[in-house]
């Protein structure tokens, strides 16, 4: 059995994040990751746009990883941040508009995604999924058992992070979650010689995501395996019936390259926290705040992140990062997206190093010490003038 400071579990980008900032505090790191590539639905998913990190004012309100994030995603594919945010002049961001955001290849940043964790000496499990764990009698998480190539194997940490998107580590340890009404939306790429779509890549090649009714494409809760498989197989009956619907000649020069490697679930299960973000909160200044999301659908106030909703009630050595915070409501629309996942990602990383440092569990960290350290990466922990 193996044994490492800190286990990752997930390896998308609020996981990648995760273990970047464990990594950079010292900490003997593990990120086990189900695919053979990084970055979940950013990448697996091809939902391809950096969402905006700048709030209704125009002003920066992420730093640190969630911002490095967003600017190396630029390196293997035609698109750049806005001049306005030190991008090249008259560059492409692959978006409308002049918010802090960039569009990216989903290959070229998978690529981008495991240089950085290689070289942060973390060690990858790809191609592996978690299949269990134990917990000891304090309810503290102490083992998962991982399966890979007909192989199983068990690895203890003194802390664990669960960024799996449907907080699965923690189900299995007992964890208490929610579900919420999921929309199959599938997003693909394809030739399309006239697209209907903004969504463009280049060319004649476009991300191009299906429109589904809602009745046909909702689902109460995506928690169970017959549920997750009914999902997926309506996922694809969608896709075919996209280019079932066009004539023959047509398919000719509209079809499909590249479909998405993982279901497409947006919500699947937000933990029962110390805190939960709910409706109605942006623009609230939280004391306990651990960094900020921008709303990425309009021209709206930010919202401000308190710990307690990365931290499970029932599970003791463990965190939540990415969508399975416990964020409820229109607060889960937010808080499901790339930025918040990196924002999320960093500070649980930074925490479960402070906890082993400390031979504390993450619910016991002070606070304010947290946050010092959070600053000193530079990470923005309240929206702009809402601090004093």
């Amino acid at each position: 059995m193996r044994h490492y400071d800190v286990a990752v579990c997930g390896g998308g980008i609020a996981g990648v994040a995760a273990a970047l900032a464990a990594s950079r505090r010292g900490k003997s790191v593990v990120l086990v990751e189900k695919q053979c590539v990084l970055g979940g639905l950013a990448t697996s998913g091809l939902i391809y746009i950096y969402l905006p990190i700048s709030d209704d004012r125009d002003v920066k309100i992420a730093g640190g990883l969630t911002e490095e994030l967003l600017i190396r995603c630029q390196e293997y594919g035609p698109f750049t941040i806005p001049e306005k945010w030190s991008g090249i002049k008259g560059a492409d961001s692959g978006h409308a508009g002049e918010r802090y955001l960039c569009c990216f290849s989903p290959a070229g940043y998978e690529l981008t995604l495991d240089r950085m964790i290689r070289e942060s000496g973390v060690e990858l499990r790809l191609e592996t999924t978690v299949i269990g764990c134990r917990c000891d009698g304090t309810g503290r998480l102490t083992e998962a058992e991982i399966f890979c190539a007909a192989e199983r194997e068990t690895v203890s940490a003194d802390c664990f992070i669960d960024a799996t998107g449907g907080a699965f580590l923690l189900r299995m340890a007992g964890a208490a979650v929610f579900p919420e009404t999921n929309f199959n939306n599938p997003w693909l790429m394809e030739v399309n010689d006239h697209s209907r779509s903004r969504y463009y890549f280049t060319g004649d090649l476009h991300i191009q995501p299906l429109p589904i009714p809602a009745e046909e494409g909702s689902m109460p809760q995506v928690l169970s395996a017959a549920e997750l498989q009914e999902f997926c197989r309506r996922q694809y009956r969608e896709m075919r019936r996209h280019y079932d619907a066009m004539t023959p000649e047509r398919r000719k020069s509209c079809y499909p390259v590249h479909l998405p490697t993982m279901p497409q679930l947006r919500k699947i299960a937000r933990i029962d926290g110390l805190a939960e973000i709910r409706t109605g909160e942006e623009g609230k200044f939280c004391p306990d705040s651990v960094g900020v999301a921008a709303d990425w659908r309009r021209v709206a106030p930010a919202w401000e992140t308190p710990y307690g909703a990365l931290l499970p009630k029932k599970v003791r050595g463990a965190l939540a990062a990415g969508r399975c915070i416990d964020s409820s409501g229109d607060a889960w629309e937010i808080f499901r997206v790339i930025p918040a996942a990196a924002m999320t990602g960093e500070a649980a990383g930074v925490a479960a190093a402070m906890a082993v440092e400390r031979n504390t569990d993450p619910a016991q960290l002070p606070v304010a010490d947290l946050q010092a350290r959070l600053n000193e990466n530079g990470i923005i922990l309240h929206i702009p003038d809402k601090n004093n």
